[in-house]
């Protein structure tokens, strides 16, 4: 997280050496707090549990253990910012790398002034879904329903008392769900709420990839998550 530096902490998961020094030493003159760079995945989850990081930048097609697995299992297990990099620009794999948990797809080569703005952009998005007043956020749920969002909103919890941890961008999709109480929120607005600064920059689309990874998360831990897609509306949180 953040040091005492206030310096963003950033942990690079990149094989090409040349590009992984290149990374590290861009961010680093950026203004991050690059903490570790790894050439594999079981490197990079030790010194991810040694130093927690608030982005993550993994390459997407790795040796072993890919960068999609790794975006998919840090999703399940944090909150973690994660920028997906790869060589290839084919929508499938733009789509595969969004919906296994990757708040930023970015193809290579990559201009490290670009880079860093989107890892600011991010980060400040992160910031923004956390709940200014926690206490508040404590339990949100809408009207007439026992689902609810808890620690601060980053926790899903079901009727059943079964759980979801949240990812940053899902944790804001719900959070705009339930505060609409029964009534659809536009992916307009979702967008707005995603990307502050720029709202026309952000793909709708995207929303729906959201939405379709949420709803195969909430499935794969036993949970049929009860948002509803309102043609020509949006999304809405129907329990």
């Amino acid at each position: 997280m953040a040091g005492a530096d206030g310096l963003l902490c950033i942990g690079l998961l990149e094989d090409d050496a040349d590009f992984r020094e290149e990374l590290a030493l861009g961010l680093g003159g950026y203004g991050f707090r690059v903490a570790f760079a790894c050439d594999n995945a079981a490197a990079f989850y030790r010194r991810l549990q040694e130093q927690p990081c608030d982005i993550v930048i993994l390459d997407a097609h790795l040796p072993g253990e890919d960068g999609f697995s790794v975006a998919t299992r840090l999703r399940a297990l944090s909150p973690v910012g994660i920028v997906m990099l790869t060589g290839r620009s084919a929508l499938v794999d733009r789509v595969r790398g969004l919906e296994g948990g990757a708040d930023v797809y970015m193809t290579k080569p990559v201009d490290l002034l670009e880079l860093s703005s989107v890892i600011r952009s991010l980060a400040r998005r992160m910031r923004l879904a956390k709940a200014p007043n926690p206490t508040a956020a404590e339990t949100r749920a809408p009207a007439d329903s026992s689902w609810s969002l808890q620690d601060g909103g980053w926790i899903l919890v079901a009727p059943d008392g079964a759980s979801l941890h949240l990812s940053a961008q899902e944790r804001t999709f719900l959070i705009a769900l339930m505060d609409a109480a029964g009534s659809a929120v536009s992916r307009q607005v979702l967008a707005e709420l995603f990307l502050p600064d720029s709202p026309g920059g952000f793909e709708l689309r995207r929303i729906d990839v959201l939405v379709s990874r949420l709803r195969a998360k909430a499935q794969s831990a036993g949970l049929k998550l009860p948002v509803l897609s309102v043609r020509g509306q949006g999304y809405v949180f129907a329990a």
